[in-house]
Parts: structure tokens; C-alpha cells; sequence
């Protein structure tokens, strides 16, 4: 399939904003910005309402893109089964991203993710591996990288980083949630 030709639906539910971009050949990204406490209400909707601002359809996509995690628990549990489901039924495969490597641009850097009470995800990001954590501030200080912290949702790194994960054939058939640490409801804090 020719880039050009690919059709590729993104979203991001892990931040109070969502975030949703469609790739044709061209990037098109909106943000939205609803009570996040509402995503469930609303992701359907708008969705539907920038396939047809752009004249096409969830069913015309040819892969569907979700950022797995960090971030908000709940919206990455929305994000996630909204994109298996439409994934399951299309048929077609999933793009897993992380909230942190989208802003990392495939550079050595330190993408951090606050997660409040002075700790933060962390993506270290080098000589193209990278490694995930929880870390408190002080210890991020420590670390002699350039630092970037993700504050919301970025659509169209979004889908950057989605066009190049699946020309290198990096999809799946369901996306699953990806947590660095365990939700305060499951370690009871």
C-alpha cells in the first residue's frame, strides 16, 4: 500500500482533551476539549463528526490508531476498546502509541507525563530503545537528556508516528492498555 493511498483514523483519550487525527496522504487533526470525565459521551460524536467534515468514514479507514498509555486510566480504557472495536468490526489492524514516544520525534531525549504527589512517567529515550517508569522529580533531574513533558494531545505527531509504525509493520489485531504503573483503585491508595 502506498503511503499516499493509506487511510489511517488516530485517537487519544489519555489527556483531558481528545484528540483525533485522520490520515489520507494528508494530515488532519482536531482537538476537542470536553469534560474529561465525559469522553464516553462524546468520542462517538466527534468522531463522526470529522469523518464527514471530511467526506469519509470510519469503514473507509485502512488501520486505526490508539495512544495505549500513560495517562489517564479511564481514557485509555475508552481509547483503547473504541479502536478494537471498530479494528474487529473492519477487520482491519491497530497502531499502538504511547503518549510519551509520540513526542520523543525519534530523538534521544526524556518525555515526561506528570502523575502527580511529585512523580511522573518517564520515557527514556535512546539509540532507539527505550525504557518506561515512574520516577519522582528529583530523580529526573538526574538524567542528562533533553526533556519534553506532555501536556494534552498532539494529533498530528500522532499520526506521524503511526504512518512510520506501520510502514515498519509495527500493528496488531487489538490494542491493549498500557499501564507503568498499577491504577490507585488496583493498589488501593
Amino acid at each position: 500500500m502506498t503511503e499516499g493511498k493509506m487511510r489511517i483514523l488516530a485517537i487519544d483519550t489519555s489527556a483531558s482533551s481528545i484528540g483525533i487525527g485522520i490520515y489520507d496522504g494528508a494530515y488532519h487533526t482536531k482537538k476537542t476539549t470536553p469534560d474529561p470525565k465525559s469522553h464516553n459521551k462524546t468520542l462517538l460524536a466527534e468522531i463522526d463528526a470529522f469523518c464527514r467534515e471530511l467526506g469519509t468514514s470510519v469503514q473507509d479507514m485502512d488501520y486505526y490508531g490508539v495512544i495505549v498509555g500513560p495517562g489517564s486510566f479511564t481514557g485509555i480504557r475508552i481509547g483503547v476498546a473504541t479502536v478494537n472495536a471498530f479494528a474487529m468490526a473492519t477487520k482491519k489492524e491497530v497502531v499502538e502509541m504511547t503518549s510519551l514516544e509520540v513526542l520523543a520525534g525519534g530523538e534521544d531525549k526524556m518525555v515526561l507525563l506528570d502523575c502527580k504527589h511529585n512523580n511522573y512517567y518517564v520515557g527514556l529515550f535512546r539509540s532507539g530503545s527505550v525504557e518506561y517508569k515512574c520516577m519522582k522529580k528529583e530523580e529526573t533531574e538526574k538524567i542528562d537528556l533533553p526533556k519534553s513533558y506532555v501536556e494534552g494531545t498532539y494529533p498530528e505527531e500522532m499520526l506521524k508516528l503511526a504512518v512510520e509504525k506501520i510502514e515498519k509493520g509495527e500493528t496488531v489485531k487489538r490494542a491493549k492498555p498500557f499501564y507503568i504503573k498499577s491504577s490507585s483503585a488496583e493498589t488501593g491508595e
